[in-house]
This record gives C-alpha cells, sequence and structure tokens, in this order.
C-alpha cells in the first residue's frame, strides 16, 4: 500500500498534494502504513478513505477503487450502521468501542455476513481540531459463527439423546431450531412413506402461511426431477436453487434463502438412507468448506438419532413380540399337559390290568411287551406333569400346600430308591442325612420333583465314580447336596444351567433324552419355597446342585400354610424315574432282544431275503422293539450311539443301518458324515429316525445323504415296508455296481494302452532332442563379433569359415525373413534390461531347407555389472515339434477313449433292463399262481418286490433318456410346436384320463428345433404336473407362448400342490426328490432333462410356484418364421 500511496494522484482529490497535508496526517498515515493490525481511517470534510495492507482484505473486490474515494461511497451498504459511531467521534473527540458486530459487507460481488471487533479514535489537525477518524479492526467472522453453530448442534445433541422413537428425535430436531437459525433458516425432512414414496415428517422453520412444500414425493414418477428423490435413491448430496423464494420462510434473516443442500439421512456403511434432509441455506453466507461440514454433522447426527430410535423400537417390538409368545407357550402347554393326562389315564389303566392277569394269564413275551408299554405310558405321564408343573410356574398359577415336613425322613426315603440303579451301574452312592432342628414347611409333591431331578440328572452323566447325597442344617437354612464324579459342565455353561430348554451341546452321558426343563422346574420350585439353588462344576471331574430352604414360615404366604391343595395333583412317585433310568443301562451281555421276535407265523422270512441290519439308538426300549420286529426276517445287530456303531462297523459291514438322530456322543447326522466320506460304507444304505416331523425335517435327512427317513411314531408295517424295500435296492446296486466296475476295468485297460503310446512318442522325443547336436555361440554386444562351435553344419548347413563372424551376417543369412522382426526386438529387449534371451525361430539352410531352432543365451558381467558378452545355443528343435504333433494326435486318441467311457452310463441302463424285466415279470406270476396261497405279510413282500421293479425301470428308463441327449443334437428344423405337444398328449391319454386331468393349450409358435426332444419335453412337464396334483382337485395344465424378440417364451402352468421357493433352484439337478417315494413315484430325472433340452437348444428355463397354488415352468427356444399356410391353433384337451 505503500507504493500505492506514492504513485496515487492524489491532487484530483480534495486533500490535493501530500506536499500540502498537515503533518498530522502524514504522521498518521506512514504509522498506519507501517502497521500489520488492520487499519482504515478516513480525513476532512469529504471523508477520504486510507487503509493498509492488512485491511485489504477485508475490502476484497472493493480494494481496486476505494483508496482516495469517500468513505460513504467505499461502504455505502453499511453506511446506516457506522456513520453514527464515526459522527460521534467527529463531534465530540471520543472514542467508541464495538465487539462482535454484524455487518452484512459486499466485499465479494454478494452480501455477505461478517463480524468484526473495532474502535473509532478520532484524528485531530496540526490546530488540534478533529478532521479525521482512525478505525483499528480484527474480523471475528469464523469465530462467531463456528460458536453458533456448535451451540446448534449441542442442542440437537441434547435433545435427541434421550429421544427413543423416530417422533421423538424429529421434535427434538424442531426444537432445536425454533423458528429457524442464523445456518438453517428452515429444513424439511423426509422419511420412507408407502412403498416407492417419500413423505414430509417434519418442516422446522415454516410458519402459519409461510411458504408451501409438498407432503408426499414418488420416487419412481419424480426421480430425476426431484432432487430429494435421487439423493434418496443415489445417497449422493445436492446443491438446488428454490422454486419460488420470496414465498419461503427467511428464519432469523430479512430475506429468504435461495438455495438449498439436499443429504441423505445415512451413516457410514448404510446403502439405504433413513430418509432426506433439505437444508435451506443462510442467504448470506457461502457454501464453504467449513458450513458443509457443519451440516454433514447436523444431518449425521440427525441419522444416528434416527438409527437408535428404529433400533430402540425394533428391540422394543422384538421384546413384546417374545413375551407374547412366551405367553402362548406356556398357555399351550398347561392346555396340552391337561388334554394328555385323560387318554394316558386311559392308556394306564387297561395296562395294568392285563399286568396284573385281570384279564387272563400272558405268555413271557406277551408280558414284556406290556411291561415296556406301560413304563413308557408312565414316562409319558412324568413328562407331561412336568410340562403341567412348569406352565403353572411360569403363569404364576403354581399352588404349594406348605406344610410341617421331617425333611430328613422324606428325602432319606426318596434318595434310597435309587440305590439300585446306581448300584447296578456301578458307581458308589452315600446318603447323609442329618435331623434337623426343627420341621421344614414345605409341599412334599413339589419336594418330591426337586430331590428326583437332582438325582436322576446326576445318575445321567455319572459313567464312572460316585454319587453322594447329603443334608443337613447350616445356620437357619437347611441344605441339600447332590454331589457326583460324573463328565462335568464346561464354564461357560454353568450360568445357563437352570434356562428352561437349554441343553448342554456335545455332553456325554447314559442318554441324549430329556425335555431340557428339569433343571428350570428345580429352580422355580426352590424359589416357590422361597429358597434358592446353586451349581459347582468343574468338567471332568464332577458337579454339585446345592439347595438351600430357609426355616420357618416368614418368608412363606400365610394363606398356603397347611392349605387344602386345589390343584391337580401331578406327583407319580420315584418308580418312573428309576424306571427310566434302568433304561439307560447296557443290556445284560447274556440276552438277546434280536431273538425274542413278536413271533408267529406270518413272520416269518421267505427264502433268499434275510439281511445284516445294524440298528442304532440310545433308547433300550426302541431298541429292543424295533430289534424284535426284524428278528424273523432279519440278523439284528444293537447299538446304543453313532461312536459304538463306527465301532461294530471296523469289524464286518451290514446289509442295512437305521440309526436315530439324536443321541449321545456321536449322533445320527454325525455317523451319516462318517459313512458317507469312508469308502468300504459310502454306498451302505441308511434309514433316519427322528421325532422331528415335517417336510422340512425330512428334507434335511435325505440331503445329509440318508437313504429313507421315518418319523416317530411309525407303524411295524411302514418300518417293515421301508427295510425290506431299501434292502432290496440295495442289492440291485451291487449288481449294477459289479457290472459297472466290470465295464470300467475294460475301459482302464484300453486307456492304459492309450497311456503306453503317449509315453512311447514321449520317449521318442526325448531321443530326437539328446541325439540333435546344438549351435554354441559367443556373441560380443560391444563389437558385435561372434564366435560359434558346435553343430554348426547341422543347424545351418554351412562349414566353418563360410559364415562371416558378425551378428549381421547371421541375421540375413539364417533368420527366416519373417522372423527377423521378432529376433531384432527380442535382441533389444535383453540389451535393455539384461535378462535372459530366449526365442524360438525358423532357420533357412545353406540348401534352402528350414529348420525349427530354439535360441537361448545369457549376458557374463565384469564385478561393476557391466556386459562383457552373451554365450548361448541353438538347439534343432525340428523333431520335438513333428513329436508333439503326435503326441497331440495320441491325446485326441485318448480324448475318444474318455467318450466311450461317458457311453458307459447308456450301456450300464441298457443291460439293467433285461434282469429288472425279469424281477417284474416273475413277481407278476408270482402273484398270479400264489397270490391265494401268501399270508398278509407275504402278499405285502410280493408287493414291495414289485414296486422296487417299477421304481427301477423308470429310473433305468429315464437314464436312458438322459444318456440319449447326450448325443450331438441334429441341425435343428423348422417345429411347429403343436405337433409335438399333440404327440405327448398321445402318450400320456390314458394317464390324463384316469386323473381327470384337462390340458387348455394356447396359439403355439413354430421353432427352430428338435422334434423329438421337444415332444419329450413336453412330455416330462405335463407328466409332472399330473403326477404332483392337489387331493381332490381334478389337473388342470394350460401351455401358451409368447415372442420374445428372437425367442419364444413357453410356459406350462398347474394348479397342482406347488413348489416351496427355497428349492426353486434345486428341482432341475440330477435326482432330485422334494417328496418321499411313497408319496410320489419318479426317478428325479425329469426336471433335468427338460432343462437338458432347453439348454441344448440354447435356451434357459426356471420356476415360478406357490404352494397349495400351483406352478408355472417357463422356458425360451429359438424363433423361425411361420409359414404362411400354417397356423397355430388353440384346443382343449
Amino acid at each position: 500500500m505503500s507504493a500505492r500511496m506514492r504513485t496515487f494522484d492524489w491532487s484530483a482529490t480534495p486533500l490535493g498534494s501530500p506536499d500540502t497535508w498537515p503533518q498530522s496526517l502524514k504522521t498518521t498515515v506512514r504509522i498506519m502504513l507501517t502497521s500489520r493490525f488492520a487499519m482504515w481511517m478516513l480525513w476532512g470534510d469529504d471523508l477520504t478513505f486510507f487503509y493498509n495492507d492488512a485491511y485489504r482484505p477485508t475490502l476484497g473486490v472493493k480494494d481496486a477503487w476505494a483508496l482516495g474515494s469517500p468513505s460513504d461511497q467505499v461502504w455505502a451498504e453499511i453506511w446506516k450502521d457506522i456513520w453514527p459511531r464515526i459522527e460521534h467521534v467527529l463531534d465530540t473527540g471520543e472514542a467508541t468501542w464495538d465487539e462482535g458486530l454484524r455487518l452484512i459487507l459486499e466485499r465479494s460481488g454478494y452480501p455477505e455476513e461478517t463480524y468484526h471487533t473495532f474502535s473509532y479514535s478520532p484524528l485531530a489537525d496540526d490546530s488540534g481540531r478533529v478532521t479525521g477518524m482512525l478505525c483499528v479492526v480484527t474480523e471475528e467472522s469464523e469465530r462467531v459463527v463456528g460458536e453458533r453453530r456448535l451451540r446448534v448442534l449441542r442442542d440437537l445433541a441434547a435433545g435427541t439423546g434421550e429421544a427413543r422413537t423416530p417422533d421423538e428425535v424429529l421434535a427434538a430436531l424442531s426444537t432445536s431450531l425454533g423458528p429457524g437459525t442464523h445456518d438453517l433458516p428452515f429444513a424439511l425432512v423426509y422419511l420412507p412413506g408407502e412403498e416407492g414414496t417419500l413423505r414430509l415428517a417434519a418442516a422446522p422453520g415454516f410458519r402459519e402461511g409461510t411458504g408451501h412444500t409438498p407432503g408426499v414425493l414418488n420416487l419412481e414418477e419424480q426421480g430425476g426431477t426431484c432432487p430429494a428423490c435421487d439423493v434418496f435413491l443415489d445417497l449422493t448430496p445436492r446443491l438446488t436453487d428454490l422454486a419460488a423464494p420470496d414465498a419461503l420462510p427467511p428464519g432469523p434473516w430479512d430475506r429468504p434463502p435461495t438455495q438449498a443442500l439436499v443429504l441423505p439421512l445415512a451413516q457410514a456403511g448404510q446403502t439405504r438412507p433413513a430418509g432426506v434432509f433439505v437444508a435451506a441455506l443462510n442467504p448470506y453466507r457461502p457454501l464453504d468448506e467449513g458450513y458443509r461440514g457443519f451440516l454433514d454433522l447436523f444431518v449425521g447426527q440427525i441419522a444416528a438419532a434416527l438409527a437408535n430410535a428404529n433400533a430402540y423400537e425394533e428391540e422394543r417390538r422384538r421384546a413384546e413380540a417374545l413375551a407374547e409368545l412366551d405367553r402362548a407357550k406356556t398357555a399351550f402347554f398347561a392346555n396340552a399337559s391337561h388334554e394328555l393326562r385323560t387318554p394316558l389315564t386311559l392308556m394306564l389303566g387297561p395296562l395294568e390290568d392285563l399286568l396284573t392277569g385281570d384279564a387272563g394269564p400272558l405268555t413271557g413275551a406277551q408280558r414284556g411287551v406290556l411291561d415296556m408299554a406301560h413304563r413308557n405310558s408312565l414316562r409319558l405321564l412324568r413328562l407331561v406333569n412336568t410340562l403341567l408343573d412348569f406352565s403353572r410356574l411360569e403363569a404364576g398359577r403354581a399352588q404349594a400346600s406348605y406344610v410341617p415336613t421331617d425333611l430328613a425322613t422324606v428325602t432319606a426315603d426318596l434318595a434310597s430308591s435309587f440305590r439300585s440303579a446306581v448300584e447296578r451301574a456301578g458307581l458308589g452312592y452315600t446318603v447323609e442325612v442329618s435331623p434337623l432342628a426343627e420341621p421344614v414347611y414345605l409341599d412334599p409333591e413339589l419336594w418330591e420333583k426337586v430331590v428326583l431331578n437332582l438325582l436322576s440328572n446326576a445318575f445321567k452323566f455319572t459313567l464312572s465314580g460316585h454319587i453322594r447325597v447329603t443334608l443337613a442344617q447350616e445356620g437357619r437354612e437347611a441344605v441339600l447336596r447332590v454331589r457326583d464324579s460324573g463328565v462335568g459342565i464346561p464354564a461357560g455353561e454353568v450360568p445357563r444351567l437352570f434356562e428352561r430348554f437349554h441343553r448342554v451341546e456335545g455332553q456325554r452321558g447314559r442318554s441324549f433324552e430329556g425335555t431340557g426343563i428339569g433343571l428350570a422346574l428345580v429352580r422355580e420350585i426352590v424359589e416357590l419355597h422361597g429358597g434358592r439353588v446353586e451349581a459347582q462344576s468343574v468338567e471332568g471331574q464332577g458337579t454339585t446342585f446345592t439347595v438351600r430352604l430357609p426355616l420357618g414360615t416368614a418368608h412363606l404366604p400365610g394363606e398356603r400354610l397347611g392349605a387344602e391343595r386345589s390343584q391337580t395333583s401331578t406327583a407319580v412317585g420315584a418308580l418312573p424315574y428309576v424306571e427310566e433310568a434302568l433304561r439307560w443301562l447296557p443290556d445284560p451281555p447274556d440276552r438277546d432282544v434280536a431273538d425274542e421276535g413278536l413271533a408267529g407265523p406270518d413272520r416269518a422270512p421267505l427264502p433268499g431275503e434275510r439281511g445284516r441290519v445294524l440298528l442304532v439308538d440310545d433308547n433300550a426300549d426302541l431298541r429292543e422293539y424295533i430289534a424284535r420286529l426284524l428278528a424273523p426276517g432279519h440278523d439284528v445287530q444293537v447299538v446304543p450311539d453313532g461312536q459304538a456303531a463306527l465301532e461294530a462297523l471296523a469289524e464286518s459291514l451290514p446289509d442295512l443301518i437305521i440309526t436315530d438322530v439324536m443321541m449321545p456322543r456321536l449322533d445320527g447326522f454325525g455317523l451319516l458324515r462318517a459313512l458317507r466320506e469312508d469308502p468300504r460304507t459310502r454306498e451302505l444304505p441308511v434309514i433316519m429316525l427322528s421325532a422331528r416331523a415335517g417336510e422340512e425335517a425330512r428334507v434335511q435327512g435325505l440331503t445329509a445323504g440318508a437313504d429313507d427317513y421315518l418319523v416317530k411314531p411309525f407303524s411295524a408295517r411302514e418300518l417293515l415296508a421301508k427295510v425290506g424295500a431299501n434292502l432290496a435296492l440295495s442289492r440291485m446296486r451291487r449288481a449294477a455296481l459289479e457290472r459297472e466296475q466290470a465295464y470300467s476295468a475294460e475301459l482302464e485297460t484300453r486307456v492304459a494302452e492309450r497311456a503306453r503310446e503317449v509315453v512311447q512318442w514321449r520317449d521318442r522325443y526325448e531321443v530326437a532332442v539328446q541325439g540333435a547336436g546344438a549351435l554354441i555361440y559367443d556373441w560380443n554386444p560391444a563389437t558385435n563379433e561372434i564366435l560359434y562351435g558346435g553343430a554348426l553344419e547341422h543347424i545351418t548347413g554351412y562349414r566353418a569359415g563360410e559364415l562371416l563372424g558378425r551378428l549381421e551376417d547371421w541375421t540375413e543369412r539364417l533368420i527366416h525373413p519373417d522372423d527377423r522382426a521378432a529376433f531384432a526386438r527380442e535382441i533389444g529387449r535383453v540389451l535393455d534390461t539384461g535378462e535372459a534371451f530366449g526365442l524360438g525361430f525358423r532357420v533357412v539352410r545353406q540348401d534352402g531347407s528350414v529348420l525349427e531352432v530354439e535360441d537361448d543365451g545369457y549376458f557374463t558381467r565384469d564385478e561393476a555389472g557391466r556386459v562383457l558378452r552373451m554365450v548361448g545355443f541353438v538347439r534343432d528343435v525340428t523333431e520335438r515339434r513333428r513329436a508333439e504333433d503326435a503326441l497331440r494326435r495320441a491325446n485326441e486318441e485318448l480324448q475318444r477313449s474318455n467318450a466311450e467311457l461317458e457311453r458307459f452310463a447308456y450301456i450300464a441302463s441298457h443291460d439293467l433292463q433285461e434282469p429288472i424285466r425279469t424281477v417284474g415279470s416273475f413277481a407278476g406270476l408270482l402273484g398270479r399262481r400264489y397270490g391265494d396261497v401268501l399270508d398278509e405279510r407275504g402278499q405285502q413282500y410280493l408287493h414291495t418286490v414289485e414296486l422296487g421293479a417299477l421304481r427301477m425301470k423308470t429310473l433305468v428308463d429315464d437314464l436312458l433318456v438322459f444318456s440319449r441327449l447326450n448325443a450331438a443334437l441334429a441341425p435343428l428344423q423348422p417345429v411347429e410346436m403343436g405337433a409335438p405337444l399333440r404327440e405327448a398328449l398321445a402318450r400320456l391319454d390314458s394317464a390324463l384320463q384316469e386323473a381327470g386331468a384337462r390340458v387348455v393349450v394356447g396359439e403355439l409358435p413354430t421353432v427352430q428345433g428338435d422334434a423329438p426332444r421337444l415332444v419329450q419335453l413336453f412330455q416330462n412337464l405335463i407328466a409332472n404336473a399330473v403326477k404332483f396334483r392337489r387331493e381332490g382337485v381334478a389337473p388342470e395344465v394350460t401351455v401358451g407362448a409368447v415372442r420374445e424378440g428372437d425367442w419364444q417364451h413357453f410356459t406350462v402352468s398347474d394348479n397342482g400342490i406347488g413348489i416351496e421357493e427355497a428349492y426353486f433352484g434345486r428341482i432341475f439337478e440330477m435326482f432330485q426328490r422334494l417328496y418321499g417315494r411313497d408319496r410320489y413315484e419318479g426317478s428325479g430325472l425329469g426336471l433335468a432333462i427338460c432343462q437338458k433340452i432347453v439348454a441344448q437348444h440354447g435356451g434357459r428355463m426356471w420356476v415360478e410356484s406357490a404352494p397349495g397354488v400351483g406352478s408355472t415352468f417357463h422356458f425360451t427356444l429359438p424363433s423361425a418364421p411361420v409359414p404362411s399356410d400354417r397356423q397355430p391353433a388353440g384346443a382343449d384337451a
């Protein structure tokens, strides 16, 4: 500014030339110019404007002309604000002071909000008269605006911190912004509304009668024209001009905003925002980095608060749903338990009458069966009573009758009932009961359940060692401890022991059976008595359960002391607990339940039918029952768990395995995985038994690799039929496997012969390479000289001396013209990089013949790394290339041999047809000739054989069809699709009539295709629709097509049982079945064949379906021109 002052034409101003200025003015100007603090001043009646370098940023664009101008022109926009202060200084000679004064400056081409702290001081001329004013100023815009924004963010955080719903978050937002703030004159919040829309959820800053904004935005219709919609869809903030700004609320300003920034309400990592925030911008501040950061923080707080509120709401709804589910479950248990007691009574009464001999004497086998039924009925009663007790406790409806009880005597009697079972298991058993100082008030029936549950638990999980029961008084408490030396409990599981339905995964024990509520019931009963129960356990060492009951009555409800029992008793005594515990013990070694069959002449096996069955189940009664069922026709070996099954399989392999799912040590699925991973047992048929009913459980079992799945309870007929069918199929598979192995052996021999030929060609190639000499060279890149030796004449046809010793001569005379460019590039590369040389090219020998050669070279360097020479050798690889061609031809022959292997499935299937026809024919002949002679069991076995033969024939026929599809597709011809459809309907005519099916056909186009395969496609799809029809509903199939570009889109729809969406992608795989053969026959190949036919035509196939409604199969085929004289027509069949 000093330079500008000197060059400025002051003579054109009222002040005149600086030579005429008073000394006081010169002195003041000099002080101002040399100061680094921002200053400006005015002088004289015309208020001439001066300023220094530090003040220039405040002037902005006015810096170009402000010097020497009248001050009221320089600051015209704020003159009304500052002139009263200046006038006061000039009139009174008194200084002024302002701190953080807001001034709207137009220093950047637009009105800008600024804040300044300054003082106005008087300036006197040489006579002492006040003639001017000096302003010393500090601009504090960033500080003032920053503090203001921090207050807004603090208020928002305070308001949203306790918000628990989105509405509370928006209310806090509206409170924090009020009628609008300086940086947010108003705002709009849009949240997702009905599908495809955004709704206006909040509009802080809008007052009644100010502006208008749409309440609903349509994302699809307004996308591309509505910034809020676009930001919601792509999460990219947008700056937008506001329409009709004069009608919008101005907030605290004197004019409304003209722009808004639209931001997504999304946290980092979110792909879908919670909404959109429209921030009206301060009309007096630029959208700089600081302003944008403030808005990002503000919107981020709102997004986080909304996310927290939504999470809280979701958690609250989940908690309410879980509570309601818990109440419903408790009510169900109570109602179900009550309803089950009546049929249980009607089961136990007759069973006890039979066992006492009231209905006549019993044989040993009959008594054994009745004992089993009675024992398991008592167990079921105990489980029902346990559920009833638990549901009462859960619902708060349990009513205990507290009576003074000799706890020592009652506990000793209950503990002694388990002595026989414990000692039979080979365990030590100690009961130490000390008399108590006074009777304990408790409900004897409920205390019985506590003691028996704890003893049963100790017995189940103590495989060796000792069980100890103690009762003693400690202070004012009666303390029962049940301590065992069993398997113990992992430390992480101990806190969850008393949770209802909780089971320790993988826990070893005598049985895997149990409801998971025994210990939870113990805790509930003890707490009902004002006591507490604890557990201490060390894995591998044992567990101690401690029950503490307070003495006296102060802790009990007075109205229940000595009260009569108003609820149905659920006591069953110790007998069911003890008998169940005894069934966990291994069968005596001298007892073979398989020899105690449920005998009778109708169960005698037919010749050649007997098979070896391994039965795996941890329930002794179930093992005994199934073994007796199978004993007349099969040799049965029983084991209690999957680990024992694997040990038995190591000694010998059975023909069939029947296994339970839930067992200790190794469960059914673990056993099945082990079987399928072992080549010895991979093909063994497995039938799984499970208490889990439903299609999902069946699919899980079959997916895991089981051959069949049987849900408990099952009938004897069903079990015997499945065993017989699986054994028959197993024998057929073995026969097929033996034939397959024979074919495989023959093909392997032929492949080995081809492999030997390949090895011979490889050996010839090695001899050729080793026998051909190599030309050795030594090239000096510096001089371009080349020395050579070795098989020069063999490679080049030249003798030594006939070639010049320079690289150019070699290149021009020896290298084939077509390869010289590649050779030059390789030379250039190795010179640039210093890497090894390697190239194959052709050499033109002296006689004009051409050799294929390979050139390999490497550089030698001195100690400094400089290249000295390149040495290498050139090998004749002509013979090797010929050998490689021969090798390729041998590989092609090998591929042809492999193609023969692919035809194996077709050949094997053909060879299977004759024995299958023989089985079916002789089974039918046996039925016609001897059907009247056979008893009901024999007729059932005969039916099983016929059914197995029919299933095998279906499988073989489908395999043949699938194998034929591997053949190359014939050239595609125009096919009018009505023709293959009519052929398919003709083949299915009897099945359609039998099912009462109706087929509706729309207009069908002409496609490019293979007619026979298209017949197979329609036949499989329509047969599928007829097979999987709903019970009592006549099948209806609709066939239609629509053109889509160069393709025809076909649909085959039915009204059948439908398919779950989870299986859409799997139904086109080979051998995939969604239902057992007991419901629907089939091979599992039909849809796989359809998909392969469509794929061979270049199309694709998919399904749409809903259970109970039906399915629609879609497929596409290439279009073909429709002849003018052949138009398709619709038809009904």
